[in-house]
C-alpha cells in the first residue's frame, strides 16, 4: 500500500515539474504590466501531449524498476 503512495507521489510531483517554469532574473518585461501577455518563444513549450507520454514513460520505467526489485527479494 505505502508503494503505490510513493509511485503516485512521484508521478505527480513529475507533473508539477514538468508543468512549472521559473524566471530566475528580473527582467522589465515581466509581470502583469509588460504587455505580453502569453507570448511564448518557439521551441521552448512541449505541446501537452508530449508532456503526457514524457510523464507516462517516467511512471512506466520507475514501476518497471520497483517490479525488478520485487521479483529480486
Amino acid at each position: 500500500m505505502h508503494t503505490i503512495r510513493a509511485i503516485i507521489a512521484i508521478a505527480f510531483f513529475a507533473l508539477i515539474l514538468t508543468c512549472v517554469g521559473c524566471q530566475l532574473t528580473f527582467s522589465p518585461d515581466w509581470g502583469k504590466r509588460s504587455g505580453n501577455t502569453f507570448d511564448t518563444q518557439p521551441g521552448n513549450c512541449k505541446t501537452s501531449n508530449d508532456m503526457l507520454m514524457e510523464i507516462f514513460r517516467f511512471v512506466q520505467n520507475e514501476a518497471q524498476l520497483f517490479l525488478d526489485c520485487k521479483h529480486r527479494e
